[in-house]
């Protein structure tokens, strides 16, 4: 049974690793570079298991290894990786180094897409909406069509890969972003989602279809919104109207058949892109296994991420289900598992990744440990080591032992 946790690079020590070996976790994942946040929601703005950093705002495009950069220059500056200020050292050489002496599988989590400086500093390197905007706070993620994106993503793949002996690599963020909104609909959301830029049009025009003649469609679908929700005297959000949003959502999605070609496109490239990346993986390190981090299969498929096409790529799978945080139902845990577990190859394993951090409590942990274990899953993954009270970590670690698997 995969046992596992994330863990970012202020919280690493050998002690915690040794520590983790003991609780029984069998496989830790470090973040090798970063997204630009701190911290604090949902949940207390602390982080439980650093006693010198309590709190912590994350450098802004700041990586974790000791990088070449000779390697970099042919990549324009906005997309080299620099190498962190702050976490001195090169902490995924001492990580990987510390779990083979305590007996755990190392595993480097590689946030893909995400890359908030890098967009800043040049807007034409991020996914755009129709309207030609940036859909996701921060301007987000960047483009997978474009060719620097994917040539810099590529030799940062290619350099960790010829450098540490890890045990597994994991992508995360390979997917398009969400569109935040308070009061919208299902269709406004997708009518709003990415990428229109230049790359993806030339990309579509080779998958046979013409990214303008989708943009007006998704353009029409915004303006019925907006003269929708002008004549509203107040946003509704009962059972029975989102039942309508969604029955309407699904006839559009029936009818459209431009719509669910620009869907598939969209998965596409995120195939294409994850297929790239991995390819280096398995000639540089062919011992190691492949995962990513997964959007839960019953919406993924809005983030271009296809569990069917996905799963022929990766080793294992990881659904992200966070609960109590994100004010889930419990129930979203078997539903996503067996949902899952019917679209991904049978070799292919899948692990659920689940909150251990506040308001999540031991009472919690145990719930969902329990009700994890009747389904066809292959390992259970905590999110995360920084922001575990002790308490919780006691609980994994009980549960743990009480497992044979």
């Amino acid at each position: 049974m995969y046992r596992g946790i994330w863990m970012h690079p202020w919280d690493f020590n050998r002690n915690a690793i040794a520590e983790l070996s003991k609780f029984g976790f069998t496989h830790v994942s470090l973040a090798v570079r970063y997204i630009e946040e701190r911290q604090n929601w949902p949940g207390p703005n602390i982080i439980f298991q650093n006693l010198q950093q309590r709190t912590y705002t994350s450098e802004e495009n700041a990586v974790y290894w000791s990088i070449e950069k000779d390697k970099y220059l042919n990549i324009p500056s906005y997309l080299r990786p620099i190498q962190s200020q702050e976490i001195k050292g090169d902490i995924v050489e001492k990580f990987v180094k510390a779990c083979e002496e305590n007996s755990i599988k190392s595993v480097l989590w590689f946030p893909t897409l995400r890359w908030e400086k890098a967009v800043r500093d040049n807007p034409f390197i991020g996914v755009v909406d129709i309207y030609g905007s940036h859909p996701s706070y921060k301007r987000m993620f960047l483009c997978p069509s474009n060719p620097d994106v994917k040539k810099a993503l590529s030799i940062m793949v290619e350099e960790l890969s010829e450098k540490y002996e890890f045990n597994e690599f994991e992508f995360d963020f390979i997917r398009y972003p969400e569109v935040p909104t308070t009061y919208s609909t299902p269709l406004l959301d997708l009518a709003l989602s990415p990428c229109f830029c230049k790359y993806c049009k030339d990309a579509a025009i080779d998958y046979g279809i013409n990214l303008e003649e989708v943009r007006k469609v998704l353009k029409d679908i915004v303006e019925w919104h907006v003269q929708y929700f002008s004549k509203l005297q107040e946003y509704c959000t009962d059972l029975d109207y989102c039942e309508a949003m969604y029955l309407d959502f699904t006839k559009e999605l029936l009818d459209n058949d431009i719509i669910r070609r620009w869907l598939k496109f969209r998965e596409n490239q995120i195939n294409k892109l994850l297929l790239q990346l991995s390819k280096i993986i398995r000639k540089n390190n062919p011992k190691a296994e492949i995962s990513a981090d997964l959007y839960p299969p019953s919406g993924s498929w809005l983030l271009g991420q296809d569990y069917k096409e996905l799963s022929k790529i990766v080793d294992r799978i990881k659904i992200m289900i966070y609960v109590k945080p994100f004010k889930r139902s419990i129930c979203r845990i078997p539903y996503e598992a067996m949902l899952a577990r019917k679209l991904v190859k049978n070799n292919v394993e899948i692990v659920l990744g689940l909150a251990s951090w506040p308001p999540t409590t031991p009472e919690d942990i145990e719930r969902q440990f329990k009700l994890a274990l009747k389904l066809p899953i292959d390992g259970i993954s905590f999110y995360s080591y920084g922001w575990t009270p002790k308490v919780n970590l006691l609980k994994i670690g009980k549960l743990f032992k009480e497992v044979k698997v």
